[in-house]
């Protein structure tokens, strides 16, 4: 373990001369571990510091583990700062499972100690944490981020045994005498972690004894890939960059693996958590321009070409309602809002079956023409509309029917009615009145985008606002 470990250290340049870390110790072999060989590198010249948190989840073994981590740094002459946190009300509190709640705490304290000594925070995680770790992402579904594992150095975190495995961190602990404890939690299957350790991994080593190794293998050879891929994304970005934000059409044409990761890191620099139903809705945007709402805080846009991350507030602006005249809706343009444009066109019947090898979610923004009584009025949600989506059998309350569907930013939501009413929502759909069938003999296409067209024939004049 001392060999590898030093390795380690060496090629992810953990630690260099006059370095101060804070070993994270609970009280088990590898923190055990990783406090007595951090102690041994007098050639290094470091100043080892300790630091424990204590859950308070398993009332008298965790007090056990503290005054056992206590008592080794006294003999060690290393200083300690300890940390009680109350997991438990947290995780209800934030709504987390107690091993996401425990983690965020722990790393929380981390940062706390590295900004209280100045110093790097070293963590006991192995080469068969990591294993772990990549089977859980894998069982999840996951990307290449995934399946590369725990890495090595992570800002201020640092991790000396990462290319040790536990066994090996054991024998350490047997070879030179250490006290340690085991935590009863880690002894069961209650934790997703925990049946990986005792039931997959054991299977996979009667196919490969050495699986976990070939793991550690392939996550370091993955994080190469990464790590160039990354630095690609990085340079397309840059040449993308379009006063405050970056060239739809551009992006759009990069390759989904650069594409994706720059869509992440936009997501990052403005706080907003990476997902990839995130992704996937800006990818999305790029394809149709409409606007897509991130957070409560945060919407996604293009604009004259130009893909955006905007704060709510510069989308503030409120629908405006305005009449619109039947007969001048050939190829007509509409300005509904700030970022929201209509475009309507009318189609002769003959045309019909071109339209049958377009998406559902296309077609359900076609109506039959001759069904809309009067000019169209646009608008936002009033109290009492209702509507009849198509092809449902049942007539809905529009405001209900945007709750059941969980549709944002509703008050921006357009909706057209006629002199019969609603007959067409956002996001709802079209009424079940002005249905194109068999009968229809002209119809009337409605489709959103999320910013102007290039060039507008006089759209006001054509649509009497």
């Amino acid at each position: 373990m001392n060999h590898k470990a030093r390795a380690a250290i060496a090629q992810y340049h953990m630690l260099k001369q006059g370095d101060t870390v804070a070993a994270a110790v609970s009280g088990g072999a590898d923190s055990v571990a990783l406090l007595d060989f951090l102690c041994s590198l007098l050639d290094l010249g470091i100043v080892v510091k300790a630091c424990h948190m204590n859950h308070c989840l398993r009332g008298e073994e965790s007090d056990r583990d503290e005054q056992l981590v206590r008592s080794m740094c006294r003999e060690y002459g290393v200083e300690l700062l300890v940390k009680r946190v109350e997991v438990l009300p947290y995780t209800a509190r934030e709504k987390l499972s107690v091993e996401t709640a425990a983690r965020q705490l722990r790393y929380g304290f981390f940062q706390e100690v590295a900004g209280r000594w100045n110093c790097k925070v070293a963590t006991a995680h192995t080469l068969s944490d990591t294993a772990e770790t990549v089977l859980l992402n894998l069982s999840r579904g996951t990307g290449l981020a995934g399946l590369c594992g725990i890495p090595p150095v992570r800002g201020g975190i640092i991790r000396p045994l990462i290319t040790c495995t536990r066994r090996e961190v054991e024998d350490y602990c047997w070879r030179h005498g250490l006290s340690f404890v085991t935590d009863s939690s880690n002894l069961t299957d209650d934790y997703t972690r925990n049946r990986i350790r005792h039931q997959v991994v054991p299977q996979l080593e009667r196919v490969n004894l050495q699986v976990v190794a070939a793991i550690g293998r392939m996550g370091s050879l993955l994080r190469e890939d990464r790590d160039y891929l990354e630095i690609q994304a990085r340079r397309a970005a840059e040449e993308l960059v379009r006063e405050d934000g970056l060239d739809a059409k551009g992006l759009k044409e990069q390759h989904p693996a650069l594409r994706g990761r720059i869509l992440a890191a936009l997501l990052s620099q403005r706080g907003i958590p990476y997902s990839m139903e995130r992704i996937q809705a800006l990818e999305q945007l790029l394809e149709d321009h409409r606007q897509v709402q991130l957070t409560g805080k945060w919407y996604g846009a293009v604009r004259r070409g130009i893909f955006r991350l905007e704060p709510a507030s510069a989308r503030s602006r409120p629908l405006q309602s305005q009449t619109l005249l039947k007969s001048q809706l050939e190829e007509g343009w509409v300005e509904a809002a700030e970022g929201k444009w209509l475009h309507f066109s009318v189609i002769n019947c003959a045309d019909y079956e071109n339209f049958e090898n377009i998406s559902g979610s296309y077609l359900n923004l076609v109506v039959d023409y001759d069904r809309i009584n009067g000019n169209i009025l646009l608008r936002a949600r009033q109290p009492g509309d209702r509507i009849r989506p198509a092809g449902r059998g049942c007539s809905k309350d529009l405001r209900k029917a945007f709750s059941e569907l969980a549709l944002l930013d509703r008050e921006r939501l357009c909706v057209l009615a006629d002199q019969d009413g609603v007959f067409l929502a956002e996001g709802v759909g079209i009424d079940q009145r002005v249905r194109p069938d068999g009968a229809t003999k002209k119809l009337l296409r409605i489709a959103l985008y999320g910013e102007a067209p290039a060039t507008m024939k006089d759209v006001e004049g054509r649509h009497g606002k």
